[in-house]
């Protein structure tokens, strides 16, 4: 389970309003969880999301 899946049920944010907040795609937060890299403008836009 990736560190951003356990965080944004913590939130209970689902995948599209982590989405929406982050202004990226749902596919985007889906390659994440399921253990894609980072590049850096995607963790810069879902750190500001999730603070």
């Amino acid at each position: 389970m990736s560190h951003l899946l356990k965080y944004r049920e913590q939130l209970n944010f689902t995948q599209e309003q982590l989405a929406a907040k982050a202004n990226i795609s749902v596919r985007t937060i889906q390659r994440i969880e399921a253990g894609k890299k980072l590049k850096g403008h995607i963790l810069e836009a879902i750190s500001k999301a999730l603070h």
